[in-house]
């Protein structure tokens, strides 16, 4: 229910949300600028205008969640009736969409079910293991939960396993957090593990991007007897061959910024140099154009919100928010690190976007809504402290 009182906002978690989506407004249309203009005859802001309609939505999204009390979100109906909704669109979206299978476009949008998928698996799992917090390691409670998460998994990693990565982290945090036996927990990540290089087989072009980032390039490959095989597999990629172009073009973006970075909008890496600068590699933008002060300062953005949210779970007036709270700052933090782990070659290629930052309408509409439910654990955990 909807508290009657005066609500105490958590100020350093709201200003922390509202300056990382600002900053990621100015970074979009700075990255975007020359895409807008050279590739979708556009004008230059055209790309930051959009992102800005969706921020704005968002905006009232997230306020709209943060004044409902979340503890009304603890009921079936609002579990199962949107899990059954996204497992649906999943499925569709593999006809729908023949070739890369992410996105459904209509009236010259898109929307991603993949991006749906985070908070509405945040909320089953708070749910699930809120009624079952006393015998979390039965089979009664580890076979649905691993039929839901291992379903929405493999759906979302037909096509995208790079989100289907990051929907997994907050499902071990919250198990592994209520007590999950290690047995179980060790089996979980040796299953991922397989079905993850499973996915990867499954996709010559992910092969490709796995081998490249432990210094294998296709040659290198043909060149090796034993893995001729190999060589025959990423031969069936219709991607491009060159898999640490990227990654590559983003560490020389990165390191050309140097401590206080070559000023906004003055980096060249964009120039098409550096592909998808606007979308999962804007954080290379970040690095060239304001540096390692500006970068250092987004991660600290990004750990204080993992901060505010993780203070939850011990704040929180019942166990449903503090699994909330706990699986939404868990899955921020996770996907900001995926990104600017890819971004700094750290970690192979993969789409991710990073959060609150990125381009894209369903990422930021959906990564605003989860912070809206964030925002109203904290406001009623502040209001009954």
């Amino acid at each position: 229910m909807i508290a009657a009182s005066r609500i105490r906002t958590d100020w350093i978690l709201f200003g922390a949300i509202g300056a990382i989506a600002t900053f990621g407004l100015v970074m979009v249309y700075s990255a975007s600028s020359v895409v807008a203009e050279v590739l979708y005859h556009k004008e230059t802001w055209a790309l930051a205008a959009k992102q800005m309609a969706f921020a704005l939505a968002g905006l009232v999204l997230m306020m709209v969640f943060k004044k409902i009390d979340y503890r009304r979100w603890n009921h079936p109906m609002w579990v199962f009736l949107p899990l059954s909704v996204v497992i649906i669109l999943l499925a569709a979206v593999i006809p729908a969409d023949p070739v890369a299978h992410r996105w459904f476009r209509f009236f010259g949008m898109q929307l991603q079910p993949s991006e749906l998928a985070k908070p509405i698996l945040v909320l089953f799992l708070a749910y699930f293991v809120a009624r079952r917090q006393d015998d979390i390691n039965s089979r009664y409670t580890l076979g649905p939960s691993a039929i839901v998460v291992a379903g929405l998994a493999g759906l979302i990693g037909y096509a995208d396993l790079g989100t289907a990565a990051v929907i997994l982290a907050p499902a071990v945090v919250i198990f592994y957090v209520a007590g999950l036996e290690k047995r179980y927990f060790y089996l979980s990540i040796g299953l991922a593990f397989l079905l993850g290089a499973g996915a990867i087989y499954q996709k010559p072009y992910r092969i490709l991007r796995v081998t490249s980032f432990f210094g294998l390039t296709e040659q290198r490959i043909s060149q090796i007897p034993q893995f001729h095989w190999l060589a025959v597999r990423i031969a069936e990629s219709k991607a491009t061959r060159d898999a640490d172009h990227q990654p590559r073009q983003a560490k020389i973006a990165v390191g050309s910024g140097g401590p206080m970075g070559v000023g906004l909008g003055q980096g060249g890496q964009k120039m098409g140099f550096l592909p998808e600068a606007h979308t999962d590699f804007i954080f290379g933008v970040v690095g060239e154009e304001t540096g390692l002060w500006g970068a250092t300062t987004l991660v600290a953005g990004y750990l204080l919100i993992f901060w505010r949210g993780l203070r939850l779970y011990w704040l929180a007036p019942d166990v449903f928010g503090r699994y909330l709270a706990l699986g939404i700052a868990s899955l921020v933090a996770i996907q900001a690190f995926f990104n600017m782990s890819v971004v700094l070659n750290l970690a192979p290629t993969k789409g991710i976007p990073l959060p609150l930052v990125s381009y894209g309408g369903s990422a930021l509409l959906t990564m605003l809504t989860m912070l809206g439910l964030l925002l109203s654990v904290s406001d009623q955990s502040l209001e009954q402290a």
